[in-house]
Parts: C-alpha cells; structure tokens; sequence
C-alpha cells in the first residue's frame, strides 16, 4: 500500500469576531439583508491546534507542531485509490477524488481513518455513475454540485459519525430562510458602481490588507485564510481574489478557489467591513470572478453559504444560483459547526 501526504500549517494568529456580510438591495426597499444572523452554538470542544498527530495508516501517524488545517493524503489498496484531506480543523475527512472497483474495501478504509482520527463526518462528491455505491453503504446525499466534474453532476455523499454531528439545531429556520428567499422575484439589480470605488483583481501587494480584513471579520475560519503565509501560496496559482477599494484601502473581497481539472471554481471568503455593507459590493465582486472564470473556460461555479446568513443567501438567488442542498454541521466559521447551502451556476449559460 502506498501514501503520500502535504500538511497544511500556519503561524498562530488572533482574530477579531464582527458580523457577516449583507445583500445588496434597491434604494426604496428594506434592508433585509441586515437581518441579524443566527449564531452557531458548538457542538463539542474542537482540540487543540498548537500540537497535532495525525494517523495516516496502521502503525504510521505524522505530528506537526504550530496551527495546523489539515493534511491532504493519497491511500489506495486493492481496488481503489482516493486524495483525502484530513481536516483537523473542522474534524472531518474529505474525499476530493477516488478511483473505485471495490467499493466495499474503499468505504471502509475512509470508516478506519476517519475513526483513527476521532474525526465524526466523511465528505465525499460522489461521481454521477457511482454515488448509489455509497449511499447503500451508509452515506446520505446532502447535495448535488451540477456541472462540477467538467460539466457533470457530483452528488455530495456524506456519512456521520456521531448524533451530534448529524444533528442540526437550526434546521426548520434554515428551511424557512430558504422558503422566504425563493418566493422572492429574481431582479437583476439595476445599481451601478458606487463612485469612489474601484473593482479589480487582487495581486501580491494586496495580500496585507486581504488578511487584514478576514482577521477582522471573522472569529473562526475552515483555511488558513487569516495567514499571509498562506496566501502568498495560493494567490493566482490556487485561487483568485476580487477587492473593492474605497479611498485606497480594500473594504470588500471574495475569491474563487480554482479546479482547473475539473473547470470548477467555488466562490468564497465572501468578506465587508461593517460601514461599507448594503451598498451592493459583493454582487459587483462576484460578477467580476464570474467574468475571469469564463475566460479560463470554466463550467461550473458554486458556492457553500452560511445557511444562517439571509444577506448570503439572497446574494447568489438574486444571481442566477440554484440551491442544490445543505451541508449539516460541516465547518466551524464563527466558533461552532455552520450548515451550509449549495448554490450553483453554469457558467456556459449565464451571461
């Protein structure tokens, strides 16, 4: 049997906990996006980051000192071969890619390692041909990523590993969140740049301000985000930023993690200072990802929005995203585990 594996660590920083992001809207309607968002209540202690072992196979683990996210590892056996990330962070093991004709043997070596790990969730996007393979095996489809896998449907498969894991507390204001959102009319919004600021990609001499911003804004987060050793790694190669300046000075970004093998992008690290919020920013952020991500040929772009936030939310219906589903307590942002909803877009058809 043969391995390999990256460990992802960073210095430790502080952060600074301030509210989320808020929707866009026109001038002679309510702000309701500002609707105060749910805060998530941890379901258990995460462990410690400052000394971390982890186990790779039988008899072999990795200790990594300082802040460490996670390690991304290959296993393979007889009749199959998976990259795993194990995410010791948000403690869940995630399947980013496999290859299967024993399903059972692959099934159970993510049960053995998850478990080694004391991790309680397994994350897997299931091919379209196969997902039924995992779902007679225990896994429960949580979500559909259409056009993910180079125009093709990968279905989220995920399997549990404990009651609180599996449990959402929020899950019916979530619904109702979702419910009140779709009934609304999708309008394109007819706001034009805010003057005295300017929309742009993000280059290396911005990564000071970009993380920055994160500290500020969020108290917990899934990735090294709030690191600049971090992005100083990703920028451009992994991951593309968008920023909104005012005066010089970055009050807005989000960015797009790339899957060139894939021609997905997910679109993420949606962040505003609290004094720049209603004015519609993201919206412009995102259409300018939106814009670099069609002319790289990508099909596919999606987003995991914090099923709490209605601003979020609203941002991506009122974009053309469709709602494919929600992660149940699968990643800690604000100091407990979020749902997460999965909106869509193909990029070959909107415009």
């Amino acid at each position: 049997m043969e391995s390999s594996s990256h460990i992802t660590t960073v210095e430790p920083l502080s952060v600074l906990a301030l509210s989320p992001e808020n929707p866009s809207r026109s001038a002679h309607e309510p702000a309701l996006g500002l609707v105060e968002d749910i805060d998530p209540v941890p379901i258990k202690e995460r462990p410690p980051l400052g000394v971390v072992e982890l186990v790779l196979e039988e008899g072999q683990s990795v200790r990594a000192f300082g802040v460490v996210y996670g390690i991304e590892h290959t296993i393979s056996g007889e009749g199959f071969t998976a990259r795993v990330f194990l995410d010791q962070y948000n403690q869940r093991l995630r399947v980013y890619s496999y290859e299967a004709t024993d399903y059972e043997a692959l099934v159970l070596k993510l049960r053995w390692l998850a478990e080694a790990n004391g991790f309680d969730k397994i994350l897997c996007m299931a091919h379209a041909h196969d997902w039924e393979q995992f779902l007679r095996r225990g896994y429960v489809l949580e979500a559909i990523l259409k056009y993910y896998q180079n125009g093709s449907d990968a279905m989220v498969m995920s399997k549990f590993r404990s009651q609180e894991r599996l449990t959402s507390h929020c899950m019916m204001q979530e619904t109702l969140l979702i419910e009140d959102l779709m009934s609304r009319e999708v309008r394109p919004s007819k706001r034009s740049i805010p003057e005295d600021h300017e929309f742009r990609l993000a280059h290396e001499d911005d990564i000071p301000e970009l993380t920055e911003l994160y500290r500020a804004i969020f108290e917990t987060y899934p990735t090294p985000l709030i690191h600049a050793s971090y992005l100083e790694q990703v920028l451009e190669s992994e991951c593309i930023f968008a920023v909104c300046l005012h005066e010089g000075r970055i009050i807005s970004a989000a960015s797009a993690e790339l899957r060139p093998e894939l021609k997905a992008a997910e679109l993420t690290d949606c962040a505003t200072i609290p004094q720049a919020r209603g004015r519609g920013l993201m919206s412009h952020l995102l259409k300018l990802l939106e814009e670099d991500l069609r002319r790289r040929d990508y099909i596919c772009a999606y987003t995991m929005a914090r099923a709490r936030s209605f601003g979020m939310n609203m941002v991506f219906y009122q974009l053309g995203y469709e709602f494919n589903g929600r992660l149940v307590n699968n990643c800690d942002i604000h100091g407990g585990y979020e749902d997460m909803n999965i909106w869509v877009k193909d990029l070959r058809r909107s415009a």
